[in-house]
């Protein structure tokens, strides 16, 4: 297999603060909105008992296997911890579970336009064969279920991110529904929800871990809880297949202080429900605002990041030009063929900082260089 080594991802803003870490004080002056991290703190319960136990918890090895993690994990989504996987985020889970559960020479469907670390893994890690979903962008890229699951005919997997990345759109409970009476039976589904704490009626397929055994989630606790720098993730699974994946998972494959802090997160869902109400408000705001600006327009989304079209195209342009100052957005060129250097991601972010952003780019050169072809 001789595609790249990894995906392309966010994060260009250490460029910025420096990834060597010499002064972390420039991290005051970066706006980080390339990368989906939480715009607030970590709940009050975390942050105390993490700087309380501060020296503890850095020197001391945690629970092998997160027993009493995934304990939790289960009482807060009412599935049995047999079925729950514990790992350093997403990524490491998928990395584990992926060449396990699809032979190479194996189909496998994707949403098109989706994360791009899927692709990556299927095409250059596993050597698996990708058929397209195509979303369709007259439907501002939202989600048909009869259509997917009509494209993942033959296959042996679907992989879905819900709400999807970097599109901001997801299927409703009625929608998860009718996607899976459609499926192939033979057809597993991978469903990422990282996001879908931000969705206010919370769309999760959870529910039908324990019912049906096709249905695999796979959640991060790093966007919603404010724990990106902690790696924390979990996968929910026919108990079975959970227990052949755990003899290739590494003990303490989360640390301490990851293991404490998603225990606290889990707690106090109160907090961050009041977090999520917050972010939905600067969203709708920050697509009013860049809704008004000539030559973007923006799509609907559910979740804590926003896509924008740029009409004139351009957008590796513009978001080179943010650079400048200090100001990192996504070009999502990369996870679309069909991008074609015309689509933004923006993380929102707190409301000082949105505004910043929406000020850069009514400003931006490149911006009114294009509007001008």
């Amino acid at each position: 297999m001789d595609g790249p080594t990894h995906a392309i991802h966010g994060g260009a803003s250490f460029d910025a603060i420096g990834s060597s870490f010499d002064d972390l004080d420039h991290r005051s002056e970066v706006i980080d909105a390339d990368v989906l991290d939480a715009w607030y703190p970590p709940a009050p319960t975390v942050l105390a008992d993490l700087q309380a136990n501060l020296e503890w918890l850095i020197k001391t090895s945690p629970p092998t296997h997160g027993d009493g993690l995934r304990s939790v994990i289960g009482k807060h989504t009412g599935m049995s911890p047999e079925s729950i996987l514990v790992g350093g985020g997403t990524s490491s889970l998928m990395f584990l579970a992926f060449p396990r559960l699809v032979p190479i020479g194996d189909r496998v469907c994707l949403l098109d336009p989706m994360y791009g670390e899927y692709r990556h893994l299927v095409e250059n890690v596993i050597g698996a064969e990708v058929v397209n979903a195509d979303l369709d962008p007259s439907r501002d890229f939202l989600p048909d279920p009869v259509a997917v699951a009509n494209a993942a005919e033959g296959c042996s997997l679907l992989v879905m991110v819900n709400p999807n990345s970097p599109t901001g759109q997801s299927l409703t409970h009625g929608e998860w529904e009718i996607l899976l009476e459609h499926l192939d039976p033979h057809c597993r589904i991978w469903v990422d929800e990282t996001y879908v704490d931000f969705v206010e009626d919370r769309p999760s397929v959870e529910r039908y871990v324990g019912e049906d055994p096709r249905v695999i989630v796979c959640k991060s606790l790093s966007k919603f809880f404010g724990l990106s720098g902690l790696r924390i993730g979990y996968l929910a699974a026919d108990p079975a297949l959970v227990a052949d994946w755990e003899r290739f998972s590494p003990p303490w494959s989360v640390g301490l202080m990851g293991q404490v802090a998603a225990v606290r997160a889990l707690e106090a869902m109160e907090y961050y429900k009041q977090r999520a109400h917050e972010t939905r408000k600067f969203r709708e705001d920050m697509i009013l605002a860049l809704d008004q600006i000539n030559g973007i327009r923006c799509l609907p989304s559910v979740t804590n990041f926003i896509l924008f079209e740029l009409e004139n195209g351009g957008a590796a342009d513009l978001v080179a030009d943010l650079r400048t100052q200090n100001i990192f957005l996504r070009d999502c060129t990369s996870l679309s063929r069909r991008f074609s250097d015309r689509y933004v991601r923006t993380a929102v972010k707190d409301q000082a900082s949105n505004g910043r952003i929406i000020e850069a780019i009514k400003g931006s050169g490149a911006l009114q260089l294009r509007g001008k072809h």
